[in-house]
């Protein structure tokens, strides 16, 4: 079986003491070593120091060839979202949080089907209320005509959420949650949206709970 050459194993080791981090849970990582299993021997070289993996070896059954990969870093889909619904009456609501963009997208047929006044969804991200700046990248895109006739509607669920909502430019952002309406009520970013937001007090639904 090759083996890594001393002096690549040892760039390697400087990588990953470089603060490349490393998720094993990773899903992506977690299939990839699924999938490969059916089709190679595979066998991973972890850190002594740390049992952080380092490299994968896979090894072809019949011809027994071999090469490596190394496992440098990983970026997971786990930033909290929400899954915002508008009725058929332009009423917004929350539903979350949910861990990921792609979980909070898989989550809205189910809502969907369970709720009949709702006319459409998409994933926001929820900014965090710790931090005051909203930056350019955290607005989400919608619709002009929802931008234009949404509105709240009653606060009946246990977390609120405040949307700002940027009517001229067709696009929102979400901080949350927030255990109480007033101090939902109370939070001002660092520097407000020309033009200026509205601002509108969202329930925020756990998923799976009545609504």
């Amino acid at each position: 079986m090759t083996r890594p050459h001393p002096r690549d194993q040892q760039e390697i080791r400087l990588m990953h003491d470089a603060d490349y981090p490393f998720d094993t849970a990773n899903r992506a990582y977690q299939r990839f070593l699924s999938l490969a299993s059916d089709h190679f021997e595979v066998l991973s070289w972890d850190d002594a120091t740390t049992g952080r993996p380092t490299l994968i070896t896979l090894t072809d059954i019949g011809s027994r060839d071999t090469f490596s990969l190394a496992l440098l870093d990983s970026v997971e889909d786990r930033a909290p979202h929400a899954l915002l619904a508008v009725t058929t009456t332009a009423a917004l609501s929350l539903h979350g949080p949910i861990a990921g963009h792609a979980a909070t997208a898989d989550y809205a047929p189910h809502l969907a089907i369970n709720n009949p006044e709702i006319a459409a969804t998409t994933p926001v991200a929820l900014h965090n209320p710790t931090q005051t700046h909203v930056g350019d990248d955290q607005w989400t895109a919608v619709p002009p005509d929802i931008a234009q006739a949404a509105r709240t509607t009653t606060v009946d669920a246990p977390r609120v959420a405040l949307a700002l909502l940027d009517r001229d430019r067709a696009r929102l952002a979400v901080i949350g949650p927030f255990a109480t309406l007033d101090a939902a009520d109370a939070w001002q970013p660092t520097a407000h949206p020309q033009p200026a937001a509205d601002r509108l007090l969202l329930p925020m639904h756990a998923p799976d709970s009545p609504y």
